[in-house]
């Protein structure tokens, strides 16, 4: 039988290897897409995804923590939890849809945006009412369902691109892509919950009363966290318009499909923490610590890829239209080690139920950034974007860590952090000069991050145990 860490760290693992898995499909997805449309065509369609992604956020409530924490803690009433946020979550995606839509129609947006938006309006609904199983998965660490649903979606996703690029049908089957993907992604999950939730509907209105109290106050710092993720784009099609939108999204397609390992390892600790950082906090803290060194190791993987090989990303996902964004990854790539990082933050106040906290800290940071964002993209375009982004992240390291150190002890391994950030450098450094041999970058890459990782292991750069552990699925 699998012990509570050996859940974890399978749980983890698991999510990890499925992201890279999508990462690999969105790759090529990207790939087919910013070749095919063009950054303005790209520019459009990442709109869209903004656009719907704050629909998301606003129709969400901040139910998935509370939820998990809840079911953590009292397993016998997962179910009755569970229909009734699948009433809550369903209710609210129709209605944020149909107003998204109302809205779009009265802005100033073009056709292509707007017509976009109606192809699409099927994946915020299925999004937000699929997720409903994420809850469930997460609170038994069984998120190898979501990996299956997610890695078989974009596969699905990424067949219809592919169609629509070959036989040459335009933008719009490339907008309905998203929202193919979200049927399937919807369908597998049920399906493979089968026999522990089935698909219905509750309607208890004391529970629900209680729950929406309960998610209320994370529900407004999920929306002011999403926000100041996706302000940047929706402010930069305002001041440079689809084009420079475009031209960012490649960019950032990097930072987005690589923080989300940081999410997965943060909500695999989810039921450890809602049910340790009051009772044991040392426990808590324990496990936040171990995180942390782990999430650096992961995150300067990426760090190095993007301030070695900039400009041959950029190649790699698209065409030399898209290369004036190298300078914006290469900011990108040191914003994914912060994001990382402050993930735990979030987590230990959200176990602790630090509700206003939460909501004063997101509001500060999305005010600084949103500042940010009106200062420095219109000088500077997709590269003022980017700094602003990697200013709020180093304001949010900070305070978060002064905040959670009160409510844990966090024991950092300030050493093993210095060994790791020195071997970054060094692999960078010779990342560049391999490039003069004229090596293919994907080989010089291997070679590279391969060398960081065993030496990071042979110099004790990362705990040996750790990392056996995490390799076997076991953490003793």
């Amino acid at each position: 039988m699998q012990t509570e860490k050996s859940k974890i760290a399978s749980n983890a693992l698991a999510q990890i290897l499925g992201r890279v898995a999508v990462l690999a499909i969105s790759l090529v997805s990207i790939k087919l897409i910013s070749n095919y449309l063009g950054p303005a065509g790209t520019g459009n369609y990442t709109t869209i995804i903004v656009y719907f992604t704050f629909v998301i956020v606003l129709a969400d409530f901040g139910l998935f923590s509370v939820a998990v924490r809840e079911i953590s803690k009292n397993p016998e009433n997962a179910r009755g939890v569970l229909k009734n946020i699948f009433t809550i979550r369903f209710l609210s995606a129709i209605a944020a849809t149909i107003l998204a839509i109302v809205i779009v129609m009265f802005t100033g947006y073009g056709e292509e945006i707007k017509r976009g938006v109606l192809v699409a309006a099927i994946f915020p609904v299925l999004n937000l009412t699929g997720s409903v199983y994420d809850m469930l998965f997460q609170s038994k660490l069984r998120m190898i369902n979501v990996v299956w649903a997610d890695v078989l979606s974009r596969v699905t996703s990424l067949a219809v691109v592919l169609a629509a690029v070959v036989w040459d049908l335009g933008f719009y089957p490339i907008v309905l892509s998203i929202s193919v993907a979200a049927v399937f992604n919807f369908l597998i999950k049920m399906l493979l919950s089968r026999g522990e939730l089935h698909f219905g509907f509750g309607f208890e209105w004391p529970k629900i009363r209680t729950i929406l109290k309960m998610a209320a106050p994370l529900g407004a710092v999920y929306v002011v966290n999403n926000i100041y993720f996706k302000a940047d784009a929706l402010l930069l099609f305002y001041f440079k318009g689809a084009h420079d939108v475009g031209i960012y999204a490649v960019s950032y397609r990097v930072l987005e499909t690589t923080i989300f390992a940081a999410s997965y390892v943060g909500n695999s600790l989810k039921p450890l923490l809602s049910t340790s950082v009051t009772s044991n906090p040392e426990r808590a803290g324990n496990a936040v610590s171990k995180a942390l060194t782990f999430l650096l190791f992961m995150s300067l993987f990426v760090a190095i890829l993007c301030l070695s090989f900039p400009k041959e990303i950029i190649l790699f996902l698209s065409n030399s239209d898209f290369l004036p964004g190298a300078s914006a990854l290469m900011i990108l790539g040191s914003v994914v080690v912060l994001v990382f990082l402050t993930n735990m933050v979030w987590e230990i106040m959200i176990a602790k139920d630090m509700r206003q906290t939460l909501i004063i800290t997101a509001v500060l940071i999305l005010s600084a950034n949103v500042i940010l964002n009106l200062i420095l993209i219109p000088r500077y375009s997709y590269v003022g974007a980017a700094s602003a982004n990697l200013i709020s992240e180093v304001i949010l390291l900070i305070t978060g860590y002064y905040i959670a150190g009160k409510v844990v002890k966090i024991k950092y391994d300030f050493v093993r952090a210095v060994k790791l950030i020195l071997l970054a450098i060094f692999s960078i450094g010779l990342a560049y000069l391999i490039k003069l041999s004229g090596i293919y970058f994907i080989i010089n890459a291997f070679v590279v991050l391969t060398l960081f990782g065993t030496i990071a292991y042979l110099f004790d750069a990362i705990d040996k145990n750790s990392v056996r552990e995490y390799l076997r699925s076991k953490i003793k």
